[in-house]
């Protein structure tokens, strides 16, 4: 590569590096020739100017600095060589061990997620939402997540690991969402629509472009996602006009966690849906053929709201005198009360007759398209 392309390359590198870290262009050249070993920009376009050329191994480290958005922050006051030591640690950390406690760290839907033995941290995509420490109810709060020093070190890296997230989010959304111009003015990521005011669908307030491309087009109100975020509040007869601006808590990635407490231990919950599911099961139970097994799966089965249970089967398909004896069981233990009831209705073939001579499927569906074929067989081709 020429001295001219690597040059553009490494142009190229750091407009992607600033589109991430949402900083200037001309901030991001300078961090990508502190990483080179230069005082700035300046300096690296001097010095190649005298011959010098980036090697294929500095490009490949600005290609990697590049593609772990840290804040610039980081860069203008560390050491490159520390940065790259830091570097190396997150590309090994979707699992990991802090002190004899292992991890595994891992992205779902732009949140990061620390998981441990009983304990997980969550950073959500909403840069201004605080960190959730989830616990479980056993082991009386003894949990590693508790020790002040543990817990340090695992928020820094995932904070560290959500920052890269937002980068790469920041790096597909056009500039112009993460950049306002002087006037405030910016983008949706979503819609396309420009303005220096934004509306929550969530909160009766105004949002600046400043406010909203700073949280990542989060409401810093309540924290609700781009989708919900409009530049016009069409639900208001003015068109959110006179709404007032949006109230804050002030919340930032390094506030206090969140610690919170669940039980996630298996619950069974019974609704309709559920109850219906083990009730046409039994009766498939009760079934011992396949008119009876077409009647267990087109019985209509409703649960009220005290989880009373009615069952109506098709008089057709269901033997008018037997009792569905599984499903009585299954309903029994459920504490339900059941109806019965017999319902006439479109059936799904003719003859259901044929499906009381087996219990296979594959025998009663040569049946059935024998019966069909021998009643619409013309008459000239009758024996």
């Amino acid at each position: 590569m020429t001295e001219g392309k690597k040059l553009s390359s490494l142009k190229l590198l750091a407009k992607r590096y600033a589109r991430a870290n949402r900083i200037t262009l001309h901030q991001a050249l300078d961090l990508v020739a502190v990483k080179l070993g230069f005082a700035d920009w300046t300096k690296l376009v001097a010095v190649s100017k005298s011959d010098w050329v980036p090697s294929s191994e500095q490009m490949a480290s600005v290609e990697a600095f590049v593609a772990h958005a840290l804040p610039a922050a980081d860069f203008q006051t560390g050491h490159p060589e520390a940065m790259s030591r830091r570097f190396a640690f997150l590309e090994q950390a979707e699992h990991g061990m802090i002190g004899d406690h292992a991890y595994r760290l891992q992205v779902a839907f732009h949140d990061v997620i620390m998981a441990g033995d009983g304990w997980s941290i969550t950073v959500p995509e909403n840069p201004g939402a605080s960190p959730i420490v989830q616990t479980s109810t056993e082991n009386d709060g003894n949990y590693p997540v508790f020790d002040p020093e543990l817990l340090q070190k695992a928020l820094s890296l995932v904070r560290d690991r959500a920052v890269q997230v937002r980068g790469e989010i920041s790096t597909d959304w056009p500039r112009r969402s993460t950049k306002p111009d002087i006037d405030g003015v910016v983008r949706h990521p979503l819609w396309g629509r420009d303005s220096d005011v934004w509306f929550c669908l969530h909160c009766h307030a105004k949002i600046t472009g400043t406010q909203i491309a700073q949280n990542l087009w989060h409401c810093p109100g309540c924290g609700a996602s781009p989708p919900d975020i409009f530049d016009t509040a069409f639900w208001c007869e003015d068109e959110g006009k006179s709404l007032p601006p949006v109230k804050t808590d002030s919340a930032l990635d390094g506030d206090k966690p969140d610690f919170r407490v669940v039980d996630d231990r298996p619950k069974l919950e019974l609704n309709e849906e559920r109850i219906t599911l083990l009730i046409r099961s039994a009766l498939l139970d009760d079934a011992t053929n396949i008119s009876e097994k077409l009647g267990a799966l087109q019985a209509r089965i409703s649960v009220d709201d005290e989880n009373d249970v009615w069952i109506s089967l098709e008089d057709d398909l269901w033997p008018h005198d037997k009792e569905p004896v599984q499903a009585l069981i299954v309903a029994a233990q459920l504490g339900l009360e059941v109806e019965l009831e017999s319902m006439w209705s479109s059936i799904p073939f003719a003859w259901p007759g044929l499906g009381e001579l087996t219990s296979r499927t594959s025998e009663y569906t040569q049946m059935i398209l024998d019966a069909y074929a021998q009643h619409y067989r013309s008459p000239d081709k009758q024996p």
